[in-house]
């Protein structure tokens, strides 16, 4: 009691002395930091301009978590979560306006948005020491982002509401503009800054005239789908052959060989453009050594800072899309990752589509499915003795192994023998730890030859292959077959594939191009929902559970409903079906 007593005694005692001393303790600003004295010259705008490119990279480099691979097309045509068939995006039923993913991702591109406006909204503040030059290159970028924000939102989740203005104060009643209004601001946006940005720069990842066309070929092909209006396929051939006919810079594909590990033997050209990184000055993802590079999100394990938000040791591609056969114990692996196995933890796999159908018109020379570039077959490893592999040394793997037909058999694997699939008969089997390897996706070299936190990849957000079969797609529509199957032969004569017909083009064949060449690079569920073709090709090439669940109302995403709730002074529709 008394011990309470003296605590009452001394907190008043403070009180009181807070209150006499209040005047000597009121903290008053003599300035506030914000947009209007934060953003003065060009050097702090580019620091502006920068956390953009952050919020976008945020779409390749994910959180560790595999729901964040969504938008590469997981529980589609060509990937679903292997690990579990109650998986969201694996059972589309599990898909709804509750997800914290989509609402993750919608707060993301909204964000982008919103900083692009006060970008934009600053660059008229007289106070502002930019020159007419910088102005036009600082809001020829932020239009850029905000473009590209609307691009993703409205391809995965329809019209929006078009926002041109900062939001400077509670607004709780907006509505949806079409999609068709949202695809015109969108391209009002790509139009200027494909005008403004540069032809070239001497910072990799920063954004070029090439990368504001490439999109504007897209968004003029989803404006001829919406409208029924063919004019726009031809603008958006003008805008793709702009990139392609090097007005926009030189751009080429790689035919040669490249980059720093161009003298390992058995490789191609497909392989060296996902090699990462030797050291902080040698990529072979970007330009000019590598000319196809248009834009690239930029990963350097060498600077502070350099692999993104929650990520200090490494970037997850590798982790996500890779098998953990390293955890093949049965088979002479012992659960320890070695440098050239990488560290897959199977995050999503590829659909069974993918890994077999989809090359069946490819020809035995197609680069992109050669054993450089997928590994199909697994062989028992080399021995691990003494933290040290030894090839070569005498011994055997001995194993019993339950076949599916009930019996019992004895394996007996020296290194290098095949696992033959008959042996993998269990669900992680084939789910988890044994499935097509996609090298593009990893390395094998890893920093300190520490495969679990020594890989760091960058990623293409645009490379001019899928320029090509942009255009192809806008041929197409224009009815013009020829000039598109020419277009997709570029893509397939580089790769050593069997080239295309006029009769066999297609959207779906452009679709299936798009995953042999593009797979882990382009945002696939966007692609299928822009072209609404979500629903049709999942329930044709997706996995069973996939197929067995997709639903129509999944062409769109299902607005986040926390976002409904907060717009309590007006509706804001939600897509059909949720």
């Amino acid at each position: 009691m008394k011990k309470l007593i003296f605590s009452i005694f001394i907190i008043a005692f403070l009180l009181v002395g807070c209150q006499s001393d209040k005047k000597f303790l009121t903290e008053i600003p003599t300035d506030r930091l914000s947009v209007d004295n934060a953003y003065l010259n060009y050097a702090q705008f580019k620091t502006a301009l920068n956390d953009l490119y952050r919020l976008v990279r945020l779409n390749y480099n994910n959180r560790d978590n595999g729901e964040d691979y969504y938008h590469f097309g997981t529980g589609t045509d060509n990937l679903f979560v292997s690990t579990s068939d109650n998986a969201r995006f694996t059972d589309w039923t599990l898909v709804n306006p509750t997800s914290g993913t989509l609402n993750l991702y919608w707060s993301n591109h909204f964000n982008m948005i919103n900083q692009a406006n006060n970008i934009l909204a600053q660059t008229e503040n007289p106070v502002v020491s930019l020159t007419a030059a910088e102005k036009l290159i600082v809001q020829a970028e932020a239009r850029f982002f905000r473009a590209y924000a609307y691009r993703y939102l409205s391809f995965l989740f329809g019209g929006m509401p078009i926002l041109d203005k900062p939001t400077t104060e509670p607004k709780l009643d907006y509505v949806r503009n079409t999609r068709a209004e949202t695809d015109d601001f969108i391209i009002k946006d790509l139009e200027f800054a494909s005008v403004n940005l540069p032809i070239t720069t001497s910072e990799p990842g920063r954004l070029v005239k090439a990368a504001a066309f490439h999109y504007l070929a897209e968004l003029y092909i989803a404006q001829g789908d919406e409208k029924k209006d063919a004019s726009l396929y031809n603008k958006a051939i003008e805008a793709a052959s702009i990139v392609i006919n090097k007005q926009a810079g030189d751009y080429q594909l790689m035919t040669q060989r490249f980059g720093w590990r161009s003298n390992v033997p058995g490789k191609n050209v497909f392989w060296d453009m996902f090699q990462m990184r030797s050291t902080s000055s040698v990529s072979n993802y970007n330009y000019p050594s590598n000319k196809e590079a248009i834009w690239v999100m930029q990963v350097d394990k060498f600077l502070t800072g350099g692999l993104g938000v929650n990520l200090t040791t490494r970037t997850n591609q590798e982790r996500a899309y890779w098998p953990s056969f390293w955890a093949l114990t049965k088979f002479g692996y012992t659960g320890v990752a070695r440098d050239w196995m990488g560290r897959g933890i199977s995050m999503v796999r590829q659909t069974n589509y993918f890994n077999f159908q989809l090359w069946n018109n490819s020809g035995p020379d197609d680069m992109r499915n050669s054993p450089v570039n997928i590994q199909r077959v697994f062989v028992a490893p080399p021995p691990l003795i003494g933290g040290v592999e030894r090839p070569g040394y005498d011994t055997t793997y001995v194993t019993t192994v339950r076949l599916f037909d009930g019996r019992d058999t004895v394996v007996r694997l020296k290194p290098g023998d095949p696992i033959k699939p008959e042996w993998l008969t269990s669900r992680q089997d084939t789910m988890e730890r044994v499935f097509p390897r996609i090298m593009k996706m990893g390395s094998d070299w890893h920093y300190a030859a520490d495969p679990s936190n020594g890989f760091a990849q960058e990623s293409y957000a645009i490379r001019l292959a899928e320029t090509y079969l942009l255009r192809a797609e806008a041929y197409m529509k224009a009815g013009n077959l020829t000039a598109a199957a020419a277009d997709i032969n570029v893509v397939r004569n580089r790769a050593g594939a069997t080239p295309v017909t006029t009769a066999q083009v297609n959207i779906d064949y452009i679709l299936d191009e798009r995953i042999r060449e593009l797979f882990g690079e382009e945002l696939r569920t966007l692609t299928l929902t822009r072209l609404g073709l979500l629903y049709d090709r999942t329930k044709r090439f997706g996995y069973v559970v996939s197929q067995n669940t997709v639903d129509v109302k999944n062409n769109l995403m299902p607005i986040p409903q926390i976002v409904i709730d907060a717009n309590s002074q007006a509706v804001f529709e939600q897509n059909p079906g949720y």
